[in-house]
């Protein structure tokens, strides 16, 4: 059930979301938990906005130890390259190995992770594998989650399947849902300019309608944005992107010991063919390839995330193909024919190759 909240604690909200620092977020998050009523349709949510709260107290304390060799052992976030970025976790050993293997990157993690990138066909995906987890550290886990909170799929090596869920468990006690949801819900408030909130159905909304997923997010005070809707979505998925109080993670299961699973990509350790082809599809992301009138396409293709459109390629290659935008022509097989003429909305497919005519 979608929660019911007075407009101060909306405005707070708000407010939260467009925090810039850690010690701005943790202002906003204080004055929104003194804004929300506490009752039982609002449980989840202050739970939820409490354990966020003493999360960024710890980054705040680690934040004024930089100075100190605790602080600089601490230093976690690590810059997204590439067409993805995917964190490993589980077993220690076996993730060492098979992380040499995809990317000859031979540094074991002890304090800090440690980045590598791996190849498949014509792009790079990085890989990050992370320092073991000590339970203990509460400091260390929540570093650790904040990578894999910023990580776009997930890849956990394993022995056997009691490791893995193991693994499961403590991400769910976390937040953290490897179970792919019915649908996707992606908010994209900074890149739409001052053009009113406009709503891209590539799935269906349940129980809900366009108007109404409007007039809630413009309650949050949320004026403009491109909302884009993917497979089965509610009011309340709407919510849970709002607040962010639920992570929904792809993975895939690198594994000795076989076993399957119904809702998760299980594959041998041995098998590196297939685990570097399963590690792409996770990521849920196509390559456009881009050309200019009369000439061959690009080699090199740019990635974006499934369900991007043509404005999409435009905005990534520079905002002034997308502000003089006036069509496209599009090769592949997401078009009908070859060369099809199509417009700023129109929603591309792997391999496609896009041909943009300003005005």
């Amino acid at each position: 059930m979608v929660t019911n909240l007075p407009a101060e604690a909306k405005a707070k909200w708000l407010k939260y979301m467009d925090a810039k620092t850690t010690e701005e977020k943790i202002k906003a998050l204080q004055e929104f938990l003194s804004a929300v009523p506490k009752h039982k349709g609002t449980e989840n949510l202050v739970y939820w906005a409490k354990r966020r709260l003493a999360e960024l107290k710890e980054e705040a304390q680690l934040e004024k130890k930089k100075s100190s060799s605790l602080g600089k052992g601490l230093q976690f976030f690590i810059e997204k390259e590439g067409a993805g970025q995917v964190v490993l976790l589980g077993n220690n050993e076996l993730r060492n190995k098979l992380m040499k293997i995809l990317t000859n990157v031979k540094n074991d993690p002890k304090e800090l992770p440690v980045p590598g990138m791996m190849e498949y066909q014509d792009i790079k995906i990085q890989l990050i594998n992370p320092p073991p987890l000590i339970f203990e550290a509460r400091a260390l886990v929540g570093k650790v989650l904040g990578l894999v909170k910023n990580a776009d799929s997930l890849l956990i090596v394993v022995k056997d399947r009691e490791e893995f869920f193991n693994i499961r468990d403590f991400l769910e006690n976390n937040g953290i849902y490897l179970k792919k949801p019915k649908g996707k819900v992606i908010i994209d408030r900074s890149r739409y300019g001052n053009s009113g909130i406009r709503i891209v159905l590539l799935g269906k909304l349940i129980g809900t309608n366009e108007s109404e997923v409007k007039n809630y997010l413009e309650s949050f005070g949320i004026k403009n944005a491109l909302v884009k809707i993917l497979g089965e979505v509610t009011l309340d998925d709407i919510e849970k992107e709002v607040f962010e109080t639920a992570f929904y993670k792809q993975a895939i299961i690198a594994t000795q010991e076989p076993f399957s699973l119904s809702d998760i990509v299980v594959v041998s350790l041995f098998d590196i063919d297939k685990l570097k082809e399963a590690i792409f599809r996770s990521l849920d992301i196509i390559r456009v390839y881009t050309k200019e009138p009369g000439e061959k396409p690009t080699s090199e293709p740019l990635t974006l995330k499934r369900g991007s459109t043509v404005i999409d390629v435009a905005r990534k290659l520079h905002n002034d193909l997308a502000e003089n935008f006036k069509y496209a022509r599009v090769w592949g097989k997401s078009v009908k024919f070859q060369g099809q003429k199509v417009g700023a909305d129109y929603v591309l497919e792997d391999g496609d190759v896009v041909e943009i005519h300003v005005k």
